[in-house]
């Protein structure tokens, strides 16, 4: 007779089932959830930046709150023990990253935000001195920056760390802060307490790994109107993306951006042709539409990441363009999923963008930094400096076009007696170069997107910004460039740019300068949106665009490649406000803007919908990820193309946007999205885990008990099914 092992496999099926349905119980119970944001890790074509794990991973918990805690670690060896460091963002420096991570003990790094008594550093960057220079207009003259730019740039966005790194909040007075930083800083001290060597210890596990790719390869002008470009970046970088604002590296200048827009709707006419004009149009813009030329307000996005987004913009402008597959019925693909778009391959949502032969482009002028923030440690004279002038920047001081343009743009501005600017104030605009006609002594331009056009041909160009010549701003995308030292006086000093651009784009268009006069933005304005745009996306001039009680995007995250025009509060914001800045005319509640998408239909076929209204304002979006990549038609997957150019992709954490916008009379709106993996962290989802961990040699001695049961009962079980078989057998 056969023998019979249908019961043990029974029984041991049953204890599996209990075994598994006990651990599930017991997770629940032992290990507690606890949210956290992670550090972006970034990939290009050439390799990998910020922080990895290819496998989960757990440590003990380990604070380091001064520099003696770390001297005291660095020197702490014990045996087969891998650490979870905790530390507050003072200690948080590329100098302490660095020798974290040759300690080789990490299982990760978390920073507690502004955890007791945290005092600013005076100064932090984790960009580079000069940003983006392997893919500026001077890459090709020198292999080293040419000039420090961020003299306080630490380089640590560019670093590659081989375990995860997340941030967590600290807020006393919130519930799911007491649950979850709270509670691990309650670890910490209880390890801190038995010396890191009395087990049991509390241990972290980062189940919620980073991880990525090697590197981006394997993750993924009808008209004759001369064109003025008045641009500016709408977005910066930060180690930890959802503590980063960019206030002062670019939030000052695409506000600044806004305010000149909406100054120029509400010109007045100052002759017969141009009053006639004004009276029949809704928008009285009727000197603008008048002018001789054009003007396109230009909005940028990802251009920390090697002026992706510009150069994405340029390389469409001056590559003749051919559409392979038309879209019909408003019918989407894989490699394009825009209902309606313009042109399925290569994928373009408007064709506007043909309309703007980029021979056409007569002047540029780029709004860089122009808040005047300046930090702890700046002197008086210096701080006072900062507010009270703004520098033009030039690429050749010895070209007569440009010292025309430089020419315009000089002079003073006085601001006040508003609500945000109570006092009277002047802002002298003012050569960065010492000399005209020489470029000795001309530092040329500072990192920014009008590089992308001057690669392509010689354009009179200006950068405006608050320093001459380093960074006036400490905090260059950095996680303290919140714009929480806003004052009146950097009011003003952002309204008097956005004051003097108006002007000079008026009067460079073609207009007079008795007309171009009339301009003066407003500077409660710029109050407004700055708030909005760093701290309150819930503001009451949002809800005036959006008018539904929730806003339709979220706030603290970049958009993922989603192939939608808008995944986040500010680009979506930004599209609708300069949507309404330059509405030729509007049909008052013609449409719902409660609506996350809403729009204009019927007779209102071609507007977009704002503020309840259809207002027409030629307003569009296009794609401005790296020129290095490239969508695989075929495939509908992106590949490198170039890796010399910037193939920037994330890796396991977020998301880029990717925005350009266009303005003016006829608004052109740009707005796009870098690929990405096809796994994502959104991290409101994030959680590590924090449990009790018994030391390694009892744990080497639970194993060695483990193995031996394993043997005996093998042993055991072997002996037992030899004596049934005999005994069958001689049955």
């Amino acid at each position: 007779m056969a023998p019979c092992p249908l019961a043990p496999l029974l029984v041991a099926a049953l204890v599996a089932v209990c075994i598994v349905a006990q651990n599930t119980y017991l997770e629940g119970g032992i290990y507690q959830q606890i949210e956290a944001f992670g550090a972006v890790r970034l990939l290009n074509a050439s390799g990998v930046s910020g922080p990895a794990a290819q496998w989960p991973t757990s440590g003990i918990v380990y604070q380091i709150m001064s520099k003696d805690d770390l001297e005291t670690f660095m020197n702490f060896s014990p045996t087969f023990v891998s650490f979870a460091v905790i530390m507050p963002f003072s200690m948080f420096t590329s100098e302490n990253m660095f020798r974290l991570r040759n300690s080789n003990k990490l299982a990760g790094v978390i920073v507690i935000q502004n955890y007791e008594s945290f005092t600013m550093p005076e100064f932090d960057s984790p960009d580079d001195v000069f940003p983006n220079f392997q893919f500026s207009l001077y890459a090709n003259q020198s292999a080293t920056p040419t000039y420090a730019w961020n003299p306080n740039g630490n380089g640590l966005l560019h670093q590659s760390f081989d375990f995860p790194v997340f941030v967590m909040p600290v807020n006393p007075n919130d519930l799911t802060w007491q649950q979850s930083t709270g509670t691990l800083l309650e670890t910490a001290k209880s390890n801190m307490a038995r010396g890191y060597t009395k087990y049991p210890l509390y241990s972290i596990e980062f189940n919620e790994f980073m991880y990525g790719s090697i590197n981006a390869d394997t993750c993924l002008r009808r008209d004759t109107k001369k064109i003025v470009i008045v641009s500016a970046q709408s977005d910066g970088i930060g180690y930890f993306y959802d503590f980063s604002n960019s206030a002062a590296t670019t939030v000052s200048g695409y506000v600044a951006l806004l305010a000149a827009a909406e100054a120029l709707s509400h010109v007045r006419a100052t002759n017969c042709i141009d009053l006639f004009l004004s009276l029949t149009s809704a928008q009285n813009q009727s000197a603008v539409v008048a002018l001789p030329n054009d003007i396109i307000f230009t909005l940028f996005s990802t251009e920390q990441y090697g002026f992706a987004g510009s150069q994405r913009f340029v390389q469409d402008l001056t590559t003749p363009f051919k559409c392979l597959k038309n879209s019909t019925n408003g019918d989407t693909t894989a490699s394009c999923a825009y209902s309606g778009a313009f042109c399925q391959n290569p994928c373009q949502v408007s064709g506007a963008f043909l309309n703007i032969g980029f021979d056409r482009i007569s002047h540029i002028l780029e709004l860089s930094q122009v808040g005047g923030f300046t930090g702890a440690n700046t002197t008086a004279a210096a701080a006072a400096e900062a507010v009270t002038h703004i520098y033009l920047h030039v690429d050749d001081a010895t070209d007569s076009a440009t010292l025309n343009l430089v020419d315009t743009l000089t002079g003073s501005i006085v601001i006040g007696n508003e609500t945000e600017v109570a006092s009277p104030m002047t802002v002298q605009f003012l050569p960065a170069f010492a000399t005209a006609g020489t470029n000795d002594g001309n530092l040329r331009l500072p990192p920014s997107s009008a590089m992308s056009f001057l690669a392509k041909k010689k354009i009179p160009t200006v950068v405006l910004g608050d320093f001459r010549t380093n960074f006036t701003n400490p905090f260059y995308n950095s996680i303290y460039d919140d714009g929480g030292e806003l004052t009146s006086v950097n009011i003003a000093l952002m309204c008097s740019v956005a004051t003097q651009t108006a002007r000079s784009a008026f009067r460079l268009a073609g207009g007079s300068e008795a007309d171009a006069a009339q301009f003066q933005a407003d500077c409660d304005l710029i109050y407004e949106l700055f708030i909005c745009f760093t701290t309150n996306a819930t503001c009451a001039l949002f809800h005036s665009i959006y008018t539904g009680q929730t806003l339709p995007y979220v706030t603290s995250q970049p958009p993922t490649f989603t192939q939608q025009p808008f995944v986040t509060v500010p680009p979506f914001m930004m599209y609708n406000l300069l949507s309404n800045y330059t509405a030729a005319k509007r049909a008052e509640n013609t449409c719902n803007s409660t609506d996350s998408s809403p729009n204009c239909s019927g007779a209102q076929s071609g507007a977009q919908c704002v503020s309840n209204a259809c207002v027409w304002s030629q307003t569009n979006t296009h794609y401005a990820y790296g020129t290095g990549l490239e969508m695989d038609y075929t495939t509908s997957q992106f590949v490198v193309v170039d890796p010399t150019k910037a193939t920037w992709v994330i890796s396991g954490y977020l998301n880029l946007p990717v925005l350009i916008f266009l303005f003016l009379p006829t608004a052109v709106i740009y707005s796009a999205s870098t690929p990405t993996p096809s796994r994502r962290f959104n991290s409101t989802n994030q959680r590590i885990r924090t449990f009790l961990t018994s030391s390694p040699l009892y744990q080497g001695i639970q194993v060695g008990v483990g193995v031996a049961l394993t043997l005996v009962v093998t042993a055991a079980t072997y002996y037992l099914q030899r004596h049934v078989d005999a005994r069958f057998n001689k049955a």
